[in-house]
């Protein structure tokens, strides 16, 4: 390599969500014992030389702003055969991977405040409290309960029952 050799670099400025170029940013470029101010062309590609002394690797910083974007701060390394430095994305202050990320923590903490809720609700409920049971009538026959007959004859639609009762027994007679 050459003593004080000035090699060109470049590489473009896009919007992250869009995939466009960023026209008019302004990209500095702090090395250490160089630092120079460039602006982005139309298709967001920016130029820069930088002098290089017997170095194999030169580092700094890189900081870009745009207006409408949050500014983009980076170390970086140049070396000398590498003179693309590819493209940097640039995000809006509000952007809408931020809103996707707040929308899903606000997700998480509704769902975390309605578990809270129902154990708060559970733990503060009266204990159930027992119920008789319901009296039904009881519609079964016992035969071996007495039965007590009126001594008066029944009349059935034209069919008289008399019931006899004696001592040892019943006796039906129709």
């Amino acid at each position: 390599m050459l003593h004080n050799q000035e090699i060109h670099y470049l590489g473009r400025v896009l919007d992250r969500e869009k995939q466009a170029p960023i026209s008019g940013a302004k990209v500095l470029i702090n090395l250490s014992g160089y630092s120079c101010v460039v602006y982005s062309d139309l298709e967001g590609i920016y130029h820069f030389k930088v002098p290089f002394d017997n170095n194999n690797v030169l580092e700094g910083e890189i900081t870009i702003e745009a207006k409408g974007y949050k500014t983009y701060y980076s170390f970086m390394r140049l070396f000398p055969d590498e003179r693309d430095l590819g493209d940097i994305r640039l995000v809006h202050p509000h952007s809408h991977h931020q809103q996707e990320k707040n929308d899903n923590l606000l997700t998480i903490i509704a769902g975390i405040m309605i578990v809270l809720a129902l154990i708060v609700a559970a733990l503060t409920l009266p204990p159930p409290q027992e119920t008789p049971p319901q009296e039904t009538p009881d519609t079964r026959i016992n035969l071996q309960q007495n039965i007590y007959f009126s001594s008066q004859p029944a009349v059935i639609q034209g069919f008289s029952l008399s019931i006899n009762c004696q001592k040892s027994g019943y006796e039906l007679a129709s």
